[in-house]
């Protein structure tokens, strides 16, 4: 008996879930809570130290993330100050301010001016949240300033009467 059937369709099928499953776990091995640990600013700490009801947060400031308590660790969500450059939806969302950036003048000025608000010097420093909340705004404020184009729905490219067949895509062949 084989243990392995490669035409079998169930034995493929299990094949491939063990496979997702070992991706992951591989993605979950990336997430380092000591790296984000140590990539977050003293407010941040703060921040989520209060979240967890530290006694003394002051304490564990400048303290690595494993000699945190257990039962500390457990209610601090550090998912919440991971940076955009270090997630996939983040990166992509990095990726869209960039380009935003060298295109207009105007959303680089937009930019600069949210970061001054979340006291941060540059867009890597972001959160993947606060950097979502960047896009967001963003896109609205370029949205907003873009020319305006007059619509007249009488002067419609695509009028009953002005449309022949075989123009367009494939086009009306009629009956």
């Amino acid at each position: 008996m084989k243990i392995f059937d490669h035409t079998n369709s169930r034995h493929l099928k299990i094949l491939q879930e063990e496979l997702f499953r070992v991706k992951k776990i591989l993605i979950e091995a990336a997430y380092s809570a000591d790296r984000l640990w140590g990539n977050m600013t003293q407010d941040e700490r703060k921040s989520a130290l209060y979240v967890a009801k530290a006694e003394d947060p002051e304490e564990y400031l400048d303290a690595r993330w494993d000699d945190i308590p257990a039962d500390m660790q457990d209610l601090i969500d550090l998912s919440d100050y991971e940076r955009a450059t270090e997630n996939n939806t983040g990166r992509s969302l990095y990726r869209g301010t960039k380009y935003a950036m060298t295109q207009d003048p105007h959303a680089n000025r937009f930019v600069m001016t949210f970061l001054k608000q979340k006291n941060k010097a540059a867009i890597e420093e972001l959160t993947v949240a606060e950097m979502s909340d960047l896009n967001v705004k963003l896109w609205r404020f370029v949205k907003r300033n873009e020319p305006k184009i007059d619509y007249d729905p009488s002067k419609s490219a695509l009028d009953a009467d002005s449309y022949k067949a075989g123009q367009g895509r494939g086009g009306w062949q009629g009956d």
